[in-house]
């Protein structure tokens, strides 16, 4: 018994140690393979074929005619049978080599099917059922299925042994690169798990592909960076035409950079489609994978609409051990978070959401509906006024709008309205209509129209969203996505909206509408099918006092905690105090996790209570407080009211401006009394900021710093480096009046974190000379000294490759930038700057 029990233990550790190595076997998804175009000229070509024979990370792409029930290579007379052949001979001369093979062809797949299967490779070949995940090319191997087979093409019939490649695989071209709506509005592609990247050979670089060579290696490298970023997927295969030969530094150029991986999930499913908050990051599927380049910090922020995301943010830094892969769980929200507006029209304008507020309209009614019950009616050159857009949400930033709607008047040509404005002019002007009978998404020159035809004397369920980070402007009719177009600036306008009525002259809606819903954010793609379903909204109230301490259990921790709070307060504030009468500066400043407001970076808010409010700033509550924080450092007296009417709200009508500051100042200090010893005042025409500890905000303590007569000590330093390390100042806000301030920001960064920088140097601190470096290079990509200590840095971490390539790489954007050769090389400059560092 005691045999049989040892020897099952020996096999069950067996198996899990085998289970631990699949675990971190590499997925076949994680490859990356050069694709051959294999030609007439290059089937006849043994150096092409000894190339793909001595390198494991090859495929081939093949045109191929069907001829009399037999297929042959396009423009010869090559049996694709003799083709298969020479494949098969490439993976027996080597038991771990995995072979790709793309395919190009038109006409009866089963014809292709017929001569692989009689062929002597047809045992080793892999298919993947669609819809499942890739394996490791470990069972590839093991499971000798190293023969992969896609097809592209006019194709009819179905196979089971070539995968139709737009049903696996994203695909670009190098060559002409299309616009990022092209792939936003493939739903379908941007989930697939494969990514194709074609003619990459042509790629304009300026140079002929047969001079390619090491000192064109940022080129190539930097767009397939690019594109991995972009997408959130390695590049699998590379199409290279016949110029392989030139490329054969790229995949293991691409190899050397570490990858972060992971996946965004639902319940019990992967997400389709996830957005981002990363500027350069376009949109992925569920499963993402992200380049790390030259051991840089990166911040990842993933959102989907109609979910919240936890964690909210990665943050991967060179000192992390990372994991396999992260994972992200998203939560469906509540279809009650961040509604503006309910309007049932049950024989009233009472917007539930707000029902103290009274609405005005002319000519409407309400009416008996035999499939709604009581619905607003709205015949021609009726509407009703809904007032400024704000209290909606709706300027610079995302929205949905959602409603039920009959029209019994379409017109041919023309527009009926169901959401819109007067106001004309870029950006500024509403229309939710139909035109000619299409839904629209009007902002002014800013539009997106479907294709769908809609009738009289139905009823419909229509909804806009836009989404602020990808531009994008969609439309869903009765639950179903219809279409949309991406890359729109937000709408910005401020007059007055109004149901039936918008731009065009005499426009109007000419029908009838039930439940009208405004969400000041993206709903997502489920949310709206529920809404089209009738789907009752429930608000939310927030649990009062008494339910919150609903047993006594909960009072005592509360309490308790509470009161350990109170002891450690008062044990830091004892400490403070005796750190100032003592008048150590040896300390560097720790950064607070809560009660703080986050300017270096992306703005930030997380409340007295560690709550990250951040999403309650709206963009404009957002502009004002900016605003009044740096001129209240600036001027004792604060932000001149005069300014702030001229630079927030430029060219309205000064009556509008001072209703639309009033309700932004209301807005803003609702969500500052959620903070701690902050507080905007009114004094004299001025807004002034006023504070105290323990509220933290990292551009106050940078600025007050930066107003030391004297050069900053080396904890002053540290200090300053804490404070500015999560990135440029306001990343991705796009204000014109903060350019001077940012610019002035930048050059005060970069000459303190050079002079710490040099400190680091002299003590040879690897890590941290290429921690300040990656940071100044964030203010000034071209910034010569930053280059320089980043390539020093790498290059005493024994790792001189990745540091040219750094140095090309820059030497290739001064050239772009600045229209001529950097002058000096690698050796030259690393000299020439060690004697200045």
């Amino acid at each position: 018994m005691n045999k049989r029990i040892k020897y099952i233990g020996f096999l069950l550790g067996i198996f899990l140690l085998i289970s631990m190595l699949n675990s971190k076997a590499e997925d076949f998804s994680d490859n990356t393979f050069l694709i051959a175009k294999v030609s007439s000229y290059e089937y006849g070509s043994n150096r092409l074929w000894n190339f793909l024979k001595d390198n494991n990370w090859t495929g081939i792409e093949l045109d191929i005619d069907s001829v009399n029930n037999d297929a042959i290579l396009k423009n010869s007379s090559y049996s694709f049978s003799s083709i298969l052949e020479k494949i098969g001979t490439l993976v027996d001369e080597d038991e771990a080599k995995i072979i790709p093979v793309f395919i190009n062809y038109s006409g009866n797949i089963h014809v292709l099917d017929s001569i692989i299967n009689q062929s002597e490779i047809s045992s080793r070949i892999f298919y993947l059922p669609q819809g499942e995940q890739w394996p490791s090319q470990e069972y590839l191997v093991q499971a000798n299925r190293r023969i992969i087979f896609f097809v592209e093409g006019n194709v009819q019939n179905e196979s089971r042994i070539l995968h139709h490649l737009n049903e696996y695989a994203l695909q670009i071209s190098a060559s002409r690169l299309t616009p990022n709506s092209a792939f936003l509005s493939r739903e379908s592609n941007i989930n697939r798990e494969l990514f194709k990247i074609n003619n990459f050979h042509q790629l304009p670089t300026g140079v002929d592909p047969n001079l390619v060579n090491s000192n064109m290696f940022p080129e190539y490298i930097n767009f397939l960076l690019d594109s991995w970023t972009k997408f959130g997927k390695k590049p699998n295969f590379i199409s290279v035409g016949n110029k392989i030969y030139n490329f054969d530094f790229i995949v293991s150029q691409l190899n050397s950079f570490p990858a972060i991986k992971g996946l965004v999930r639902t319940v019990g499913k992967n997400l389709e489609r996830v957005y981002w908050k990363n500027p350069d990051i376009l949109i992925t599927g569920g499963k993402f994978s992200f380049p790390i380049r030259g051991g840089e910090e990166a911040i990842l922020s993933p959102f989907a609409p109609g979910y919240s995301m936890t964690p909210a943010q990665l943050i991967i830094t060179n000192e992390m051990v990372m994991p396999d892969n992260y994972s992200i769980l998203a939560h469906p929200l509540d279809l009650s978070q961040e509604i503006k507006a309910i309007f049932h029209f049950d024989q009233s304008l009472t917007n539930s959401a707000d029902p103290e507020r009274t609405y005005e309209g002319r000519g409407y009614s309400f009416s008996q509906d035999i499939d709604r019950g009581t619905v607003l009616k709205l015949p021609e050159n009726a509407n009703v006024n809904l007032g400024d857009p704000n209290s909606y949400g709706l300027p610079n930033s995302s929205f949905t709008v959602s409603c039920f709607v009959k029209f019994t008047d379409i017109l041919e040509f023309g527009d009926n309205a169901i959401l819109g404005n007067d106001e004309a002019g870029y950006r500024r002007g509403m229309h939710l209509v139909l035109r000619s009978g299409h839904p629209y998404f009007g902002l002014w020159a800013n539009d997106f129209m479907s294709d769908e035809l809609l009738e009289n004397n139905v009823w419909y369920h229509l909804v806009w969203r836009y989404i602020i980070e990808t531009g994008e402007q969609a439309i869903f009719v009765n639950g179903r996505f219809i279409g949309s177009s991406d890359g729109h600036p937000p709408y910005s306008g401020s007059s007055d909206i109004h149901i039936g009525s918008a731009l065009s002259a005499g426009a109007s809606l000419r029908g009838y509408m039930d439940n009208l819903h405004i969400w000041n954010r993206p709903l997502g793609n489920e949310e709206i099918t529920r809404l089209s379903s009738d789907e009752e909204i429930q608000l939310n109230e927030k649990p009062g006092n008494q339910d919150f301490f609903s047993s006594n259990a909960k009072q005592i921790a509360i309490i308790s905690f509470s009161l350990l709070i109170v002891v450690i307060i008062a044990f830091l504030l004892l400490r403070r105090k005796k750190t100032k009468r003592t008048q150590d500066t040896a300390e560097v400043l720790v950064k607070p996790i809560k009660n703080q407001i986050q300017f270096f970076g992306e703005f930030k808010a997380v409340n007295a209570e560690n709550e990250d409010v951040s999403d309650c700033f709206t963009p404009k509550v957002k502009e004002l407080l900016i605003f009044t924080v740096i001129h209240s450092l600036k001027n004792n007296s604060g932000a001149p009211i005069n300014d702030i009417n001229d630079t927030l709200w430029h060219g309205i009508d000064a009556k509008k401006v001072a209703n639309n500051r009033a309700v932004t100042l209301n807005k803003l200090r609702k969500i500052l009394v959620q903070f701690d010893s902050i507080e905007i005042l009114s004094n004299s025409g001025h807004l002034q900021l006023n504070w105290k500890e323990p509220f933290f905000c990292d551009y106050i303590e940078t600025f007050k710093l930066c107003q030391n007569p004297e050069e900053l000590t080396r904890p002053q330093l540290e200090t300053f480096f804490e404070l500015v390390k999560g990135g440029r100042l306001l990343k991705g806000l796009t204000w014109d009046w903060l350019d001077d301030i940012r610019g002035f920001t930048g050059n005060q960064v970069i000459d303190n974190l050079l002079m710490l920088a040099s400190m680091y140097k002299k003590e040879r601190k690897i890590k941290e000379v290429e921690k300040v470096a990656r940071r100044i290079l964030d203010y000034d990509d071209l910034n010569e000294e930053a280059i320089y200590l980043q390539t020093w840095a790498l290059q005493e971490a024994n790792n001189s490759n990745l540091a040219k390539f750094n140095f090309n790489s820059f030497c290739s954007k001064y050239e772009k930038n600045l229209g001529e050769p950097y002058k000096l090389n690698f050796k030259e400059f690393t000299r020439f700057y060690s004697e200045r560092l």
